[in-house]
């Protein structure tokens, strides 16, 4: 059950579909499908579309975030 509460937590938010999430993150779509492919980025299938759950985004963006000084 912890699983799907994981899963629950991470979909609250919504999802975007991959050309927003291009525009949110400013990765190019083939960048976003290979995060996909990888397993680094997760996503829901819906019919033949996928889906990116906006807080799995935010967290990549965040834990790839460069900060100095």
């Amino acid at each position: 059950m912890e699983k799907m509460d994981e899963r629950l937590e991470l979909v609250a938010e919504g999802l975007f579909t991959v050309r927003e999430a291009e525009e949110f993150s400013g990765l190019r779509k083939s960048k976003l499908y290979d995060l996909m492919q990888s397993g680094d980025l997760p996503y829901a299938k819906c019919g033949g579309a996928r889906r990116i759950p906006k807080r799995a985004l935010q967290e990549y963006m965040a834990k790839n975030l460069v900060m100095r000084g």
